[in-house]
């Protein structure tokens, strides 16, 4: 589901954004939290805000928040004493969800998060970080959104398991038709696995669009302090400083074919 944002209020600017339809978008820069608050229709600002081809309305906003469903950065440890099922039940209770089998729909939303059955009864304090950001992600499944918002998903995630959120990602847009939105600092992360991506500045948007296409404008990223991906940053340096002929690419295995085929 696409989501157009025109002549938006956000930072005191007028902004116009467009989240594409069934792509995972990444997010970066300043001010994330307030773009991500923002997206999660928390509440309307100035403009128009269309979901699809629908305008959201001081009216018609509580049907259209449900569309849209948020991950936080963790649970919060209030909660920690609750077991994955009495969590579940509390976010059911909170956005006055029904199921005609509710313990069926909570193993089916861990199972798509690639959780059995037993983490219903495990305590959130027991669960590992990852653990934790995968029931956080079946709970927000619960509610069915079509636009999925997850914030900062890899952090204090190893290589071997930011490979399996990745994978959940790309299940939930390919197999479920799910827009994704994540933010993270980690503009390598950023480069590696997101399609589209909204860059940040303090004055509001600074860039926005196709992943490889943005992250090619290195003097502009450098020069509002985001840092480019190391990847990025090499092909840049050897094509400036040493006219290599050389494409800009995510795997280095595919930079290592450039350098033997052109140097």
């Amino acid at each position: 589901m696409e989501i157009i944002l025109k002549n938006y209020s956000f930072l005191n600017r007028k902004i116009n954004l467009t989240l594409k339809s069934n792509t995972i978008i990444g997010l970066t820069g300043p001010n994330k939290e307030k773009l991500i608050h923002l997206l999660s229709l928390n509440e309307l600002e100035s403009g128009t805000f269309l979901i699809g081809d629908n305008k959201v309305t001081k009216e018609n906003i509580k049907v259209f928040r449900k569309r849209i469903g948020l991950v936080e950065q963790d649970i919060k440890r209030s909660f920690y004493h609750l077991t994955v099922k009495e969590f579940f039940l509390t976010e059911i209770k909170l956005k006055e969800l029904t199921f005609s089998d509710t313990v069926k729909k909570l193993k089916d939303s861990l199972k798509i998060v690639g959780l059995n059955s037993t983490f219903l009864d495990k305590t959130l304090k027991e669960l590992s970080t990852l653990e934790r950001k995968l029931v956080l992600i079946a709970n927000m499944l619960l509610a069915n959104p079509k636009v999925i918002i997850i914030e900062e998903p890899f952090l204090g995630i190893d290589l071997i398991n930011e490979k399996k959120i990745m994978r959940l990602f790309l299940k939930l847009q390919e197999k479920y038709q799910k827009t994704l939105l994540f933010s993270s600092d980690n503009t390598e992360i950023l480069y590696k696995y997101s399609k589209e991506v909204i860059i940040l500045n303090n004055d509001g948007i600074l860039l926005a669009g196709d992943t490889s296409s943005i992250f090619k404008e290195v003097e502009i990223l450098q020069e509002n302090n985001i840092k480019v991906p190391p990847i990025v940053e090499f092909t840049y340096l050897a094509k400036k400083n040493k006219h290599v002929k050389l494409d800009y690419h995510k795997d280095i295995r595919d930079i290592i074919k450039d350098i033997y085929k052109h140097v």
